[in-house]
């Protein structure tokens, strides 16, 4: 599947670099920034080492100092986008005050998925293609991916039982329609997380006060 990025320029999850990279360090994350693009444009199927190695300016036996094999890079890139991707999610619920309601938890959670789309470009772009889960070294990238998944369920049960959404209804049901509908953003040109994040709240309900 091939998405239209962001159009924000900001590919790379940052918090994945050492602090004080090292020249090998920077060659890593080159390639796997340029592997992010290649793979976003075409699909895990249609890329190859030396359209990587070209498009990160190297020599295509540079990159078997860093990874094995392709599956190898692209599993990394996967696992990468989706660790920041709950780092971001993390950080946001972190923010939410201790008295504040599930209706709280849930708009934070929505925000920080959209950033995460903006920010990571690339990397979302791959996180969400079909068929990436199957690459067979990405074994961390499918336990990060249930981990998102299941704190995601967990909080639209929390809104369920709050009565802030709808109960009754399966919370993973409700989680991937909600997935659907926020992911579909890398469609377009030009969108905010902060707009995005107001039109879901508000059609879910939860612009209301926090109880």
């Amino acid at each position: 599947m091939t998405v239209a990025a962001s159009g924000t320029g900001a590919s790379r999850p940052g918090r994945s670099s050492p602090a004080d990279p090292t020249k090998g360090d920077r060659t890593r994350r080159r390639l796997l920034d340029a592997a992010a693009a290649e793979l976003a444009q075409l699909g895990p199927a249609g890329v190859s080492l030396g359209g990587i190695a070209a498009a990160a300016g190297l020599k295509t036996g540079s990159i078997y100092f860093h990874f094995a094999s392709k599956d190898e890079l692209i599993a990394t890139v996967l696992a990468e986008g989706l660790r920041e991707t709950l780092r971001l999610l993390d950080e946001a619920l972190s923010a939410v005050p201790d008295t504040a309601d599930a209706r709280a938890r849930l708009r934070a959670a929505i925000r920080a998925h959209l950033v995460a789309l903006h920010e990571l470009d690339d990397y979302a772009t791959i996180v969400l293609a079909r068929g990436t889960a199957d690459v067979p070294a990405a074994a961390e990238f499918r336990e990060l991916r249930r981990r998102y998944g299941s704190r995601w369920a967990e909080l639209i049960a929390d809104a369920q039982h709050a009565g802030v959404l709808r109960g009754g209804d399966d919370p993973r049901d409700v989680r991937d329609l909600l997935f659907g509908a926020m992911n579909s953003v890398l469609s377009r040109a030009k969108w905010s997380p902060d707009t995005q994040a107001g039109i879901l709240t508000r059609l879910l309900g939860l612009d209301g006060p926090d109880a």
